[in-house]
């Protein structure tokens, strides 16, 4: 089937599976939301992973920092893969 535009129509398929998983992750989801909010020691961080928190103060900056810096790893681990080609 193809629509006015000339691209194809593909019609949605939901099947009890992925219904059942979608549903699943919502409620995993919203009971760690939860337990994140009603006991946050309890998922707090290992004192060990405290010199990466100092890492991220909150500001703006922080978070172009470290998108930068993903950026360029992903980008670097991507290019001999791109390369090879």
């Amino acid at each position: 089937m193809v629509n006015e535009a000339g691209g194809a129509v593909v019609p949605v398929h939901w099947t009890p599976l992925g219904i059942a998983l979608g549903l699943l992750s919502t409620a995993l989801a919203a009971g760690l939301a939860a337990v994140a909010v009603t006991r946050p020691k309890l998922l707090a961080a290992p004192d060990r992973a405290q010199p990466l928190r100092r890492l991220q103060s909150g500001h703006v900056g922080d978070y172009v920092a470290w998108l930068l810096v993903g950026a360029t790893l992903l980008g670097a681990l991507a290019l001999p893969g791109v390369l090879s080609t």
